[in-house]
């Protein structure tokens, strides 16, 4: 132990309401093969037995510390925690997932093997069973295929593609970046995107090392900024800049529901499309929303395009990267898929 020295690692946790499963979670916290760590609590202004059973910890395990706040929302509090511990290295947990035992060490060794990363995270495994249907087991392979910072870049737009409670951060990058925004929008994407626009680099450890609770409890499943179309706001909002940065045209892959919005969206933000591209024989050689419909084998016509891989049906974008790849065309540098 460090004997009132920083400890290397900070886990910071901000709660509401949280009393159904946090023992559960500071257990896992305790029982972690890493022992010098401190667990940073922020309480969001709870109405239950959050503070008592953190109390109930704190009275037997000096590494748990407390902090109150009036409910000034989830960003503001994650912000609090980050900013009371005193760590270098930040690691994010929720009040209902559960660490595995070997989850700080791994991350400490992750963190000093790659001085140059800032932003880490790892492998996940949704939990209870019973209550993961397929699309989240979907949504599972995939965030457990992505594990460089390559994959994790190019797949900004499809998703978040590091669940937050898995996330591990320098602190200097949360300095950077001015911690979390409070909005009408998710705010654990919005700092994500905000990191990839100042260049930090991503890196996952291939171990499953959090065990994410699923049910109707969740935040992300009632509040309106965790929708869809606050999302795809943000998307938007970020994707504009670096297409006026390349100073390229711009096509969609998929002239569908999904193809649409996006073409609409960038019209609106002053970034209209010049073509789709899609399959479908009864569009081909069409205007939607004064672009042209160009079909696969068209590809070539849409010169110097920077193309948006928009076709949501299952299997639809890897459709999309065999067809542009086989165009010749450079995943990152060319293309693109959104969601």
């Amino acid at each position: 132990m460090n004997n009132g020295a920083p400890p290397p690692v900070s886990v910071v946790l901000p709660v509401r309401d949280a009393e159904a499963f946090l023992a559960e979670t500071l257990a896992s916290l305790r029982d972690q093969t890493f022992p010098d760590f401190e667990v940073v609590i922020h309480d969001d202004g709870s109405r239950d037995a959050t503070r008592e059973i953190v109390g109930s910890v704190m009275a037997v395990d000096a590494r748990f510390r407390l902090s109150e706040g009036p409910g000034e929302g989830v960003a503001i509090a994650a912000n609090r925690a980050c900013e009371a511990a005193r760590a270098d290295l930040l690691v994010r947990i929720d009040g209902d997932d559960l660490a595995r035992p070997e989850r700080l060490e791994r991350l400490v060794e992750l963190a000093a093997e790659h001085p140059e990363v800032g932003f880490f995270g790892s492998r996940v495994r949704f939990f209870p069973r019973e209550a993961v249907g397929p699309g989240t087991q979907h949504y599972e392979a995939w965030l457990n295929g992505l594990l460089s910072h390559e994959d994790i870049l190019v797949n900004r737009y499809v998703e978040y593609p590091v669940p937050n409670p898995t996330v591990a951060l320098r602190r200097g990058v949360f300095d950077q970046l001015g911690g979390y925004r409070q909005g009408p929008f998710p705010e654990d994407y919005d700092f994500f995107l905000r990191a990839v626009a100042a260049g930090v680099r991503f890196l996952k450890h291939p171990d499953v090392l959090l065990d994410q609770r699923e049910g109707e409890h969740r935040t992300t499943r009632s509040d309106p900024r965790y929708g869809l179309d606050r999302f795809h706001t943000l998307k938007v909002e970020q994707l504009v800049p670096e297409l006026e940065k390349l100073g390229r045209p711009v096509a969609v892959v998929g002239a569908g529901p999904d193809g649409k919005r996006w073409a609409c969206s960038l019209t609106a933000a002053g970034r209209p499309p010049t073509w789709f591209v899609d399959v479908h024989p009864r569009r081909i050689g069409q205007m939607i929303h004064g672009a042209q419909v160009l079909g696969y084998d068209e590809i070539d016509q849409a010169t110097d395009a920077f193309f948006l891989g928009a076709v949501g049906a299952k299997g639809g974008r890897d459709q999309v990267r065999d067809a542009l790849s086989s165009a010749g065309l450079v995943e990152a540098d060319d293309f693109l898929c959104v969601q």
